[in-house]
């Protein structure tokens, strides 16, 4: 009988400190803005495939110059399409996968530091302004690769022209 209490008393114990592990790694991921951080990096993939997206159907429809009836069909075959690319995962569950990696390199004790330095105000700062930096850093990069997309979509539209014109497929 001793030793099934004994079992029981170290698996609620092993069950304890899992638990207040999985706890601490959720307070260091919330002092580092974590949630944040993989929330504004989503919305600014969703703007920034959008923006490309919306560039891609622009240049093509322009080719085309289709009827009001097939730029219909042709705008609900994009919607589709970008729906379909859309990140299935939420900021959420990002951060629950993060946690999961990253805070296997640390002991407890480390965890600990981790959270001290983090929930400083200077460490505070610095989140705040890493995630103000991120979209910045993020546009800045979205406009120095627009032109690259845009010059690469008319090459890839212009072939595939030339392409289909010799190909003479049937439809």
């Amino acid at each position: 009988m001793g030793k099934i209490v004994l079992l029981f008393a170290l698996l609620f114990s092993t069950l304890a400190a899992a638990g207040e592990r999985e706890e601490k790694i959720r307070q260091l991921m919330e002092a580092q803005g974590l949630l944040q951080t993989f929330e504004q990096q989503l919305e600014l993939s969703r703007q920034q495939n959008q923006q490309q997206g919306r560039d891609m159907l622009n240049q093509f429809m322009a080719q085309l110059n289709p009827t009001p009836e097939f730029y219909e069909r042709f705008e609900n075959a994009f919607n589709s399409f970008m729906s379909k690319i859309e990140t299935p995962w939420s900021a959420e569950e990002i951060v629950e996968v993060w946690a999961k990696y990253y805070g296997e390199h640390f002991s407890n004790a480390e965890l600990d530091q981790l959270l001290s330095h983090y929930s400083s105000p200077l460490a505070q700062k610095e989140v705040i302004a890493s995630r103000k930096a991120l979209v910045s850093f993020s546009n800045h990069f979205m406009q120095e690769g627009k032109p690259i997309a845009e010059n690469a979509l008319s090459e890839f539209i212009t072939e595939m022209k030339v392409i289909a014109k010799e190909c003479k497929c049937k439809r």
